[in-house]
């Protein structure tokens, strides 16, 4: 009893003298495993982060017709069908277009009829260069009209146009409400209304294509199009960018792993130079300690647990503030929030630990290697 209060009073006042040095090992371990903490909980939650943050690129799986050697069209009430297989919280958008030469005005132009709605979502890159986007699908008296039409025609914002089929007397009054560029086809097209289109082109319930957006890995996205393709439409993951997105999900993974390591390398040389500096300082007192009758093991014990104590609550504090900082991270990066795991308190803590202890070793075993006769000379 009386040896176990030594050992504890030992340590109690070797942290409160020390206590400037043990800050600094304090806050080392503390900054370390908030860290790795916050990557632990980024990670595990980055997969669904990046990959919802990557669909603005644009769709990720496409419906034609399955033999387009026979066909041009598909039904648009099938390909809607087929997308209600595809889970609901994995489907963020998606549209049928249909393409039909009209006369606008004087001069002759491709409609192109889309859903409205998901315009947005589908092709992210659609600028608006001037006037407003429409959001209603069944909007069939305002259009788009990209921005290379526009020059070529001289129409405008709040110009009325009328569109008419090839050889028809009689067409449609529209309104062009925006004008949009996207550096692709888009930019000479004019954009209508799904149900417009099929209705200048004679093609009712028909559309040429469709896509859309999907969350999952390539793999995932591929089984859904296996399973929803029929005879009449072949559904197909767009390889180049799931496959991509999957590539780019691994090498973060990666980059976040590296800091983690290197945040925890650095956290183990300020705990091992520290502790070095502590264990200098405190030679004296390790020497007489042994001449008193103490043996290495009870030393190892001694800076051990002193150092083990320090380590084990700044672990735990840095573990929780680590949420935190995934939060400021999530927020920053992905405009959401991350959530929380017990598992990342447990794997900081463990790696904290684990790094601490590997930066207490050398310097421990170093100062149970000093000549105690010599340290001691003069006392």
């Amino acid at each position: 009893m009386t040896a176990n209060k030594f050992f504890l009073n030992t340590i109690f006042k070797s942290l409160k003298n020390g206590s400037s040095r043990v800050f600094v090992i304090a806050i080392s371990i503390l900054l370390g495993s908030a860290v790795c903490s916050a990557f632990v909980n980024v990670y595990l939650d980055i997969d669904q982060k990046v990959s919802r943050e990557l669909k603005t690129y644009g769709a990720n799986m496409i419906f034609a017709p399955a033999n387009m050697s026979e066909n041009d069209y598909i039904s648009q009430s099938d390909f809607e069908a087929l997308s209600l297989k595809i889970p609901s919280k994995n489907l963020l958008g998606s549209s049928g277009y249909i393409f039909t030469q009209a006369n606008i005005g004087p001069t002759n132009a491709i409609l192109m009829g889309v859903k409205f709605s998901d315009l947005k979502v589908v092709k992210p890159f659609l600028d608006l260069r001037d006037g407003a986007l429409i959001n209603l699908d069944f909007d069939d008296k305002n259009v788009l009209i990209g921005v290379d039409l526009a020059k070529q025609t001289g129409f405008k914002v709040g110009d009325t146009i009328e569109i008419r089929a090839i050889g028809a007397n009689k067409g449609e009054k529209v309104k062009i409400k925006g004008i949009v560029a996207s550096g692709d086809k888009e930019d000479a097209l004019l954009i209508v209304s799904l149900n417009l289109a099929q209705k200048i082109a004679g093609k009712q319930d028909l559309i040429n294509y469709a896509e859309a957006v999907v969350l999952g890995s390539f793999d995932e996205i591929n089984n859904y199009a296996k399973q929803i393709s029929t005879a009449e439409i072949s559904a197909k993951p767009v390889a180049k960018i799931s496959k991509t997105e999957g590539l780019i999900l691994d090498k973060i993974k990666l980059l976040m792993a590296i800091i983690s390591l290197v945040i925890l390398l650095i956290t183990s040389m300020c705990v091992n130079t520290t502790l070095s500096a502590i264990l200098l300082s405190r030679s004296r007192e390790i020497a007489l300690l042994r001449a008193i009758g103490a043996s290495k093991k009870n030393i190892v014990n001694l800076f051990g647990f002193e150092t083990f104590s320090v380590a084990f609550l700044s672990a735990l504090i840095g573990a929780i503030l680590g949420y935190v900082l995934a939060q400021f991270i999530g927020y920053a990066v992905f405009k959401s929030a991350i959530d929380f795991r017990i598992l990342s308190i447990f794997i900081a803590m463990i790696l904290s630990l684990i790094f601490a202890a590997i930066a207490a070793f050398y310097p421990i075993k170093r100062a149970l290697k000093n000549n105690m006769a010599e340290i001691l000379r003069g006392e």
